[in-house]
């Protein structure tokens, strides 16, 4: 039997070759394949390598509650004496405003800052010794906030959970912002009203 005009020895007209694309774009998907998915699409390999594992540790439930022992620190701090001393100038007697009750406050601060660092180590050592898949690094807590967040964000994505601590971290940062705020503006207040009779320097 003949060959039909035009056509080669080798091309089977029951099986015809793959149409290909324009020359400079991706080869067509062959059956059974996924269409590419274009060059403005990015996607996690490591997203959902860790299903359904337990991502709870007590390092972290221990870090969504520390700024509130921050809050303590306030309770030795007497701030309308501390405004007080820094604002006013009597010649030949100055008063110096750290006082005990401030060095306290700051003493408190500084020793929850070192907690946060601590227990996100804890909690990253943790998460790797449950098996979850590069977890958020644990250096990110030199900037406070930023480790508990990123640390849900990462665990959702290996686990698909993982995500109360954060919401209790943000509930948590909310009332120590408040309570904090409050404080300050009533010592505020307290101090103003003592201005008028405040000595000042001639």
């Amino acid at each position: 039997m003949s060959d039909a005009p035009g056509q080669q020895p080798w091309q089977n007209p029951q099986h015809p070759q793959q149409p290909q694309p324009p020359q400079g774009q991706q080869p067509y998907p062959q059956h059974g394949q996924q269409p590419y998915p274009g060059p403005g699409a990015r996607q996690d390999p490591l997203k959902d390598t860790n299903p359904g594992a337990s991502t709870s540790t007590p390092f972290v439930w221990v870090l969504v509650v520390l700024p509130l022992v921050q809050l303590v620190g306030l309770a030795f701090w007497d701030i309308p004496d501390y405004l007080e001393r820094a604002t006013t100038f009597t010649p030949g007697a100055y008063q110096s405003p750290f006082t005990p009750g401030y060095l306290a406050y700051m003493g408190v601060a500084l020793l929850v800052y070192a907690l946060m660092v601590v227990f996100s180590w804890l909690d990253h050592r943790a998460l790797v010794a449950k098996g979850i898949v590069k977890p958020f690094p644990w250096p990110w807590a030199f900037l406070t906030i930023v480790y508990v967040i990123g640390r849900s964000v990462v665990v959702k994505r290996r686990t698909g959970g993982g995500l109360a601590p954060l919401w209790l971290f943000i509930a948590v940062y909310l009332i120590t912002i408040v309570v904090a705020f409050s404080v300050f503006i009533s010592a505020f207040v307290e101090f103003a009203q003592t201005m008028p009779s405040l000595p000042t320097a001639p």
